[in-house]
């Protein structure tokens, strides 16, 4: 996506969605994140297999698994804030914990708040 993040917010849910579509995202629960200053990179990176090929004396690489890309978010504090508390916890947890769900959203809303047809990106994993 292009443009400028101004007026992007960030929310955050205690949960992966059942179904990873727009639907699964939007039945999850979700508590703004005030004071954002950074907003992650989302996407996903592939690994490359070599594969060679002596008849042509070149390897060719070809697209491998992949993985979710590892990204930083960063806010100013916010003393009390729900979703930084949320966020903090998340960070936090050990062995299985800290999956979680994203949602960054530009709103036209009041205190732009999202509303339908609001262009909105949704991510999961693990937070650290």
């Amino acid at each position: 996506m292009t443009g400028s993040h101004i007026g992007k917010t960030i929310y955050v849910a205690e949960a992966v969605p059942a179904t990873n579509n727009a639907a699964g995202f939007a039945a999850l629960t979700w508590v703004k994140v005030a004071g954002v200053q950074t907003l992650p990179q989302l996407g996903v990176s592939h690994g490359n297999i070599d594969v060679p090929d002596l008849e042509t004396g070149f390897t060719q690489g070809l697209k491998g698994a992949g993985s979710g890309n590892d990204s930083t978010t960063t806010f100013r504090d916010v003393p009390d804030d729900a979703g930084q508390e949320t966020l903090r916890t998340l960070a936090d947890a050990g062995g299985d914990g800290g999956l979680a769900s994203i949602k960054i959203v530009k709103g036209s809303g009041a205190d732009r708040a999202p509303v339908a047809g609001d262009p909105v990106e949704y991510a999961h994993g693990y937070f650290h």
